[in-house]
């Protein structure tokens, strides 16, 4: 990926609470070129959690699969906070049979990256999501 891409001008915040998982998230973002994630490790979910952070995000990748309140229930709350109204959503989950792919399409997720996730694919997967397009990669 190039400066110029989405992916580089992009403010993106990665949702998830496996250590493991956020790394391997991380460097995948920072070989395609992303410059701005902000990483949350979710232990135990607030309602507030999200209140501190900061509020202008091109891309949230949020795990389906957290403590006490699950990606489902995270979305709802993200779709009624006007601050992330312009925000991409991404479901992250290892759920990547045919109903939990409609089960995010129906929650609202403009796109679903299934785990372990495809590192070649995974740079232009954002960029497509980011320029508008929804992308279910299971």
């Amino acid at each position: 990926m190039n400066d110029n891409s989405k992916l580089s001008k992009s403010r993106i915040l990665v949702v998830e609470d496996d250590e493991n998982n956020l790394i391997i998230v991380s460097r995948l973002l920072v070989l395609a070129g992303a410059k701005a994630a902000q990483i949350s490790k979710v232990g135990a979910y607030r309602s507030d959690m999200f209140a501190a952070l900061d509020p202008v995000f091109d891309l949230v990748l949020l795990d389906l699969h957290l403590p006490e309140k699950d990606g489902y229930q995270i979305i709802k709350e993200l779709q009624t906070d006007s601050r992330f109204g312009p925000s991409r959503i991404v479901a992250l989950t290892a759920n990547v049979m045919s109903e939990d792919l409609e089960r995010v399409k129906k929650a609202g997720f403009h796109g679903f990256i299934g785990k372990p996730i495809n590192a070649k694919a995974f740079g232009s997967n954002l960029e497509r999501i980011l320029g508008g397009e929804a992308v279910w990669e299971p």
